[in-house]
């Protein structure tokens, strides 16, 4: 049955290209290409993200994406169903030690109430950008300058219509070309929950 990696990659090597050059080409690294052929999802954290990895990949291999996305919703949709319990063996106590168990269990549940209370407002939250280079925003004969920004690793940036994929930590960079007087950049992210967010800098060249 044709799956979504394994038409990836039967379209790649029929093209003859190489992960090498895809890479460089969609600026996807290798070994998401590499997870996405071989349908290794666990290396991903979030369905958004690998939903605008296959977008990005299928359209530059000149696959259909609705297509592309179609096999990955039907395989994606399976795994999903799948669930795995353990169940834990019943331990008897005596009452000395059935306090010092309570105790310790409400300190974790503490924890984890907290750990989970921030992460749910990571997840209604739209995501954050910070653009961490070029400091200045004028320029002086200077036809282009390298944006370098921060936000969350599974993310997906959209400048001018074309998406960015940062690496594992959040970074991203893009070749912002400067036209004399004032460039306005806009940055469009969308967050693994979904949410988005914009950013604009402004920059002058003299």
């Amino acid at each position: 049955m044709l799956t979504v990696g394994k038409l990836l990659s039967k379209i790649r090597n029929e093209k003859s290209i190489s992960l090498e050059k895809a890479e460089k080409d969609t600026r996807i690294r290798m070994r998401y290409l590499t997870a996405l052929e071989d349908e290794n999802w666990k290396i991903f954290t979030s369905r958004v993200y690998i939903a605008g990895l296959i977008r990005s990949y299928s359209t530059y291999l000149g696959i259909d994406p609705e297509k592309a996305m179609a096999y990955f919703r039907r395989d994606y949709e399976k795994l999903e169903q799948t669930t795995f319990k353990k169940k834990l063996p019943r331990l008897q106590f005596l009452p000395e030690t059935q306090k010092l168990v309570i105790g310790a269990v409400s300190i974790i549940v503490l924890f984890f109430v907290f750990y989970f209370g921030y992460q749910i407002k990571l997840y209604v939250s739209p995501p954050k950008i910070t653009i961490i280079s070029p400091e200045k925003h004028t320029f002086r004969n200077v036809e282009k300058i390298a944006i370098v920004g921060q936000t969350q690793s599974e993310s997906v940036v959209t400048i001018f219509g074309e998406e960015i994929f940062p690496d594992e930590f959040g970074t991203f960079r893009y070749d912002f070309p400067l036209k004399k007087g004032e460039n306005i950049l806009e940055v469009h992210i969308e967050g693994a929950n979904g949410k988005s967010a914009s950013h604009i800098e402004k920059y002058i060249r003299e």
